[in-house]
């Protein structure tokens, strides 16, 4: 059984009116119990949403946040938190990107952490900064 980590790239073009066909073929041959997400992911989404200015998008976005089909509700029970085990990964990924003069993006290497302490694949269209960990890009068929 695979477990896939979405990132937060993913999880903002699955929203979008018309999403990336790609990922839209990937998703439907997962098992929702298959695909989860990091706490991070939920503070990014709704930044996201909070940066916007006041106004029918914004409120749109967050009744989609809030209601049933928004991340708090669609991954219950499958939204993983950043705990000791990935707090060590995560400064083991920061440290090696340093070693070799790659720095590495903090946020996205707690999406990486968590996925790699939870045994997860990393779903994600931001294949350069996810260099050296497994991966998939459902937004590119030829990955999957």
């Amino acid at each position: 059984m695979k477990r896939y980590l979405l990132d937060t790239n993913i999880i903002s073009n699955a929203t979008k009116p018309e999403p990336s066909p790609d990922l839209a073929r990937w998703l439907k041959g997962q098992i929702n119990g298959d695909l989860w997400i990091a706490a991070s992911t939920i503070a990014e989404v709704q930044r996201g949403i909070l940066i916007k200015p006041a106004g029918r998008k914004r409120d749109e976005l967050e009744a989609w946040f809030f209601g049933a089909q928004g991340p708090l509700t669609y991954f219950a029970g499958r939204i993983l938190p950043f705990d000791e085990q990935a707090a060590l990964v995560w400064a083991q990924l920061m440290a090696e990107g340093r070693a070799v003069g790659r720095q590495r993006d903090p946020m996205d290497m707690l999406i990486a952490s968590v996925a790699i302490a939870n045994e997860c694949i990393i779903a994600t269209n931001n294949e350069a900064d996810f260099w050296g960990l497994d991966i998939v890009n459902p937004m590119r068929a030829e990955t999957w």
